[in-house]
């Protein structure tokens, strides 16, 4: 390896193949990953990740032990404002409160640190690059290791399991039928079974359990995988895929089925316009019907000037959601994994920016469904 490092794409160097290449030469650097939006930086001292960070909410520590038992979200959310006034690693600050043994944070700390890579092997594409050098110690002072060649061989494994997997779950969509009878043990109350139970007798799509659940996608495959195999699980066909809606009172004059080209062309106006609500709805629209690197430049260019609109307007406020429909009138609605999601979290007692901060969503995601919720009349603010 040169002294100027490494940098590639996946078509050309796997991340597999990376990880053992940098594995057997006891690496020591900066490893960045890339792909739409996502970024993963993991730091490694002589062939073994000793910290690792990513945008994707579902691979913060927090969901981590949220997803193990160890906190609660109303526990994290105490934590993480402790956070902000300190500047304390969340870790350690649950250590020091007493919430969380400081072995309970360090193992979940080393999960991360493999997730962290685990679901960047699943890319189709990305982007990589690697700058040696003694990278800096974590400040939060709970050392761990992770041995690179170690991910790279339960990469194997995964994708092995995977493969296995999907034969038995298609679709993320799809809803499953338990099997009392076929339960080996009856788990025990308050474990991360029992919720994976209880949701699973509720209807919810296999998306909508990870969500429910702060669950990583393969260690929730794994466990239902094991369910069915000892024939307590069906799986029943995918629910519909909802398409998102054009927009609220949006007449486009374009009849019923506008063009991608169409689409993103209006999308583009109502961005002229300052409009960013129709304008992100329509540009979603046409990049779910055909991908296209214009729409995706699109989307970025829209996020980057209503975000901090609908921060300013849903989260500094300390609002509080209360639901304005019927359970009934709920459940008939055509809602996406997500909405669910963020809908079941609607008490009259949380506040929005508490239900956002602890959501395994991007806080963009979040914001832009509790627009829509409001706008519908779904909730009161």
């Amino acid at each position: 390896m040169s002294h100027r490092g490494l940098s590639g794409d996946f078509e050309t160097m796997s991340l597999k193949d990376l990880i053992v290449y940098l594995a057997n030469r006891l690496a020591t650097g900066t490893l960045t990953l890339e792909r739409e939006g996502v970024k993963k930086q993991v730091l490694l001292e002589e062939g073994r990740i000793i910290n690792a960070s990513s945008n994707l909410p579902r691979e913060y520590l927090g969901q981590f032990l949220i997803n193990m038992g160890h906190i609660t979200e109303e526990q994290f959310n105490k934590a993480w404002q402790t956070q902000q006034e300190t500047k304390v690693y969340l870790g350690r600050i649950l250590v020091m409160i007493g919430l969380v043994k400081e072995d309970v944070v360090v193992a979940a700390l080393a999960t991360k640190f493999r997730e962290t890579l685990h679901e960047a092997c699943e890319w189709p594409i990305g982007m990589f690059d690697f700058v040696p050098g003694l990278p800096p110690a974590p400040s939060d002072g709970l050392e761990v290791r992770v041995s690179l060649m170690d991910v790279y061989k339960e990469a194997d494994f995964r994708a092995q399991a995977w493969a296995q997997i999907r034969t038995v779950f298609p679709s993320p969509r799809c809803t499953l039928e338990l099997k009392h009878d076929q339960v080996e043990l009856a788990p025990k109350k308050g474990s991360l079974d029992t919720k994976l139970l209880k949701g699973i007798e509720s209807g919810r799509t296999l998306e909508e359990l990870a969500l429910g659940l702060h669950a990583t996608d393969f260690f929730l495959y794994q466990r239902l995988y094991a369910l069915h195999a000892m024939g307590a699980l069906v799986v029943k066909p995918p629910r519909p895929q909802r398409e998102v809606e054009l927009s609220i009172d949006v007449d486009l004059g374009l009849g019923d089925s506008p063009s991608p080209e169409q689409l993103l062309q209006n999308a583009r106006a109502f961005f002229a316009q300052s409009n960013f609500r129709d304008a992100w709805t329509l540009a979603r629209r046409s990049n779910q019907l055909v991908p296209t690197l214009d729409a995706t430049l699109l989307l970025k260019q829209i996020e980057a000037a209503w975000h901090p609109q609908l921060r300013a307007d849903l989260m500094a406020k300390r609002l509080v959601p209360v639901g304005g429909l019927s359970a009934e009138a709920l459940a008939a609605l055509n809602l996406s994994a997500p909405e669910r999601y963020l809908l079941s979290r609607v008490d009259g007692k949380r506040e929005l920016e508490a239900i956002v901060r602890v959501a395994p969503l991007r806080e963009f995601e979040a914001l832009t469904y509790f627009d829509r919720f409001r706008v519908q009349g779904w909730v009161r603010l």
